[in-house]
C-alpha cells in the first residue's frame, strides 16, 4: 500500500511541478509577444523580430513539454500562448507587408488563431489611428480594407461555444471596432487637412 501511494505521489508531483513551468513559460510567450507588438507599432522591425523569435523558441519549447501530457496540451494556459503568439505575429506580417498568415504558418491551433485574428483587428485600429495622424490617409483606408477582409473571414465560422469558444463575441467586437474605425477615417483626415492647410484666407489674424 505504502509504495502504491508512494508512485501515485510521485505521478502528482511531477505533474505539478510541469504545470508550474508551463505557466511560466506561457507567461514567457505572452510577455514577449506583447513587446513584438508594440515594437511593430514603432517601426523597430529588429526589435519586433527580435521578440517574436524568442516567443517562437520558447512556445517550442512549451510545446515538447507537454507532448506526454494531453490535458496540458489542450488547456487554455497553452491555447492562450500560441493565441498570443499568433496576434504578435499576425500585427508584423499585416503591418509590414499587408500579408495573412495562415495557421500552418504559425504553427498553432486554429482555434487559437481565429482568436488571435480578432484580437489583430483591435491592434489594427491602433495603426490606422496613428497613420491618419501622420496623414498617410491611403495607407490607412488600406490598413480598413484589411480589417474588413478580416472580419469576412471570421464570420464564415458560425460555430457553438461549445466548438468555438467565445467566438461569438469577438465577432461582435470585430464589427464594433470596424464601424468606429470608418468613422474616424474621414473625420480624422478631415481634420489633419484643416491643421495642414493652415488658415483660409478670409480668416482674421
Amino acid at each position: 500500500m505504502k509504495e502504491m501511494l508512494e508512485r501515485m505521489r510521485k505521478h502528482f508531483d511531477a505533474q505539478e511541478k510541469l504545470r508550474e513551468r508551463v505557466l511560466d513559460a506561457s507567461r514567457e510567450v505572452i510577455r514577449f509577444s506583447a513587446r513584438a507588438i508594440a515594437a511593430t507599432h514603432r517601426e523597430n522591425q529588429s526589435s519586433a523580430d527580435e521578440f517574436l523569435a524568442k516567443a517562437r523558441d520558447t512556445l517550442a519549447t512549451l510545446a515538447e513539454a507537454v507532448k506526454a501530457e494531453p490535458h496540458l496540451a489542450n488547456s487554455g494556459i497553452i491555447l492562450a500562448a500560441y493565441q498570443e503568439y499568433g496576434e504578435a505575429t499576425l500585427v508584423r506580417a499585416l503591418i509590414r507587408d499587408g500579408k495573412l498568415l495562415t495557421p500552418e504558418e504559425l504553427s498553432i491551433p486554429y482555434k487559437s488563431y481565429l482568436a488571435a485574428l480578432a484580437d489583430t483587428v483591435g491592434e489594427l485600429r491602433r495603426h490606422v489611428l496613428d497613420l491618419i495622424r501622420a496623414d498617410e490617409v491611403e495607407r490607412a483606408e488600406q490598413a480598413l480594407k484589411l480589417m474588413e477582409e478580416i472580419f469576412e473571414l471570421l464570420m464564415e465560422f458560425d460555430y457553438p461555444d461549445a466548438i468555438l469558444p467565445g467566438m461569438k463575441r469577438k465577432q461582435d467586437m470585430v464589427r464594433r471596432v470596424i464601424e468606429h474605425t470608418r468613422g474616424d477615417l474621414p473625420s480624422g483626415s478631415e481634420s489633419l487637412n484643416v491643421l495642414l492647410s493652415g488658415p483660409s484666407e478670409g480668416s482674421s489674424e
